[in-house]
């Protein structure tokens, strides 16, 4: 069959997720000619497997967790009934109410053309889509990831999901086994555990969460084990087994001792892999994870090339991937003209268990020159909502600024961004403790660290003159 000539486009955007979207956008309201390819369906994974239906349904869950726990507030408490069909029901209707935004109509009318199917590179920049041929100027490459698969013996034969998969459940499994303890694997676990599945959360690392504070991991861990969730840490899987009609998780301890969990459903969340597989004639240099490794403009080992998003970031928030979208379709479009740098502001990230937590910052930098934890029992709306379980950890610098801080608390990831804003400008403590926040609210929680943080720093000298400033004012009374 005798191919077309090719499409020309200033910009050739491989992917319709987050990262995506967001450089199809960009590049045509700049005025450029842009050509998006998606294999799937547009949206990627944040609309479709993502961010929405996980949201829906940790809002189901949570309600049906608040009909148990009324009766501490008055209220008579009753075990709720789910209603599995009508819930799934919602995560559609949610999903087609948010599905208009990222739609092939509405990037057609912005001026972008929709290629569907698999992209596979010929050369340089000259791509075929089934039969169709596209060349572009530039390139951004923002295939994403996918869910990392262990080597477990058995896996095949057993009824297991991935972020991605997890949605075609369609009865609540009555044990359910997550197999990782980051933010996916404590909050679906802590979500199916409210809606009435018996879950265990099986982590390799000595406790959940790892790459956050122990104190934060500690006090959700304390709170999903009161909710009735088994907790398994410093567990190695080794393989699965069946037998009599049933399916066996095998875990060694770390000691030698051989542990045996059923199961009716398993969730793997163990992590994700860049997707980068048609694309092989680019030759792009791919870092030991199998990322694409990019610089802090976004640039890939070829010419030309760019890439956004879970394909080349180790960070793998949607909000990550779209800003990157952004900044790689400017910089592919422009070149050499521009060059923007990402990553100069710091990223906040959430995970949304009950307490929310939310970071920013590290302290892996070495910058830190003190530590302030703070109990949420400090916070009076904590008091009032009867919030129980919360703490926040600050990491500060010798000049009182604030290097990371992580918030275990409800309505965490809203309070985060004021934390984030003021280390991008570089508010000292003593900046953030003249600002008035609402009373009663979380945000409570920045004047109290600024506060606790000056009373740390006043030194006896300014003791000892106030002190003498103010007799010597009595004597003038």
């Amino acid at each position: 069959m005798t191919l077309t000539p090719p499409r020309r486009f200033d910009l050739l955007v491989v992917g319709g997720g987050a990262a995506g979207l967001s450089a199809a956008s960009v590049a045509s309201r700049a005025g450029s000619r842009v050509g998006l390819i998606e294999r799937h369906r547009l949206g990627g994974d944040c609309l479709y497997t993502g961010c929405i239906p996980s949201k829906a349904l940790l809002r189901a869950a949570a309600l049906a967790h608040a009909q148990r726990q009324g009766g501490a507030l008055g209220i008579a408490a009753h075990e709720p009934v789910v209603d599995f069909t009508a819930l799934r029901e919602h995560l559609n209707r949610v999903i087609a109410r948010i599905e208009p935004e990222d739609s092939e109509a509405r990037y057609q009318a912005l001026g972008v053309t929709v290629v569907r199917g698999e992209a596979t590179v010929e050369s340089d920049f000259r791509l075929r889509v089934d039969e169709t041929l596209l060349k572009g100027r530039s390139l951004v490459i923002a295939t994403g990831a996918t869910p990392r698969l262990p080597d477990l013996p058995g896996l095949s034969n057993a009824p297991w999901f991935t972020s991605e998969t997890l949605w075609d459940l369609e009865e609540l499994p009555r044990k359910l086994i997550i197999l990782g303890g980051g933010p996916l694997g404590c909050e679906i676990g802590q979500a199916y555990r409210r809606l009435g599945s018996q879950v265990t959360i099986v982590e390799s690392a000595p406790r959940l969460l790892a790459g956050e504070p122990e104190a934060i991991s500690q006090t959700l861990a304390t709170a999903l084990s009161e909710e009735g969730l088994r907790i398994l840490t410093a567990r190695r899987a080794l393989r699965i087994e069946q037998g009599g009609g049933r399916f066996e998780l095998i875990l060694e301890n770390g000691t030698g001792h051989l542990e045996h969990f059923p199961f009716d459903a398993l969730l793997i969340a163990v992590g994700r892999c860049a997707r980068t597989d048609g694309l092989e004639a680019l030759g792009l240099t791919l870092e030991p994870t199998g990322r694409i490794r990019s610089d802090p403009f976004l640039r890939t080992s070829r010419p030309g090339c760019y890439a956004a998003g879970d394909v080349t970031s180790p960070l793998h928030f949607t909000h990550v991937a779209g800003q990157q979208g952004a900044y790689a379709a400017l910089n592919a479009l422009f070149r050499p003209l521009l060059r923007l740098r990402w990553a100069t502001s710091p990223v906040p990230r959430v995970t949304y268990t009950d307490p929310e937590i939310a970071s920013v910052g590290t302290e892996a930098g070495g910058d830190v020159a003190e530590t302030l934890e703070i109990p949420l029992a400090e916070i009076n709306r904590a008091v009032t909502d009867g919030a129980i379980h919360g703490v926040a950890h600050f990491g500060i610098d010798r000049h009182g600024h604030l290097v990371s801080a992580s918030l275990c608390m409800p309505h965490a990831g809203e309070s985060i961004a004021q934390v984030a804003l003021a280390m991008r400008e570089r508010f000292s403590l003593s900046r953030l403790l003249g600002l008035i926040q609402p009373y009663p609210t979380y945000a409570e929680m920045h004047r109290r660290v600024a506060t606790r943080w000056r009373e740390r720093h006043v030194s006896p000298t300014s003791r000892r003159f106030a002190a003498a400033l103010l007799g010597l004012l009595r004597t003038l009374d």
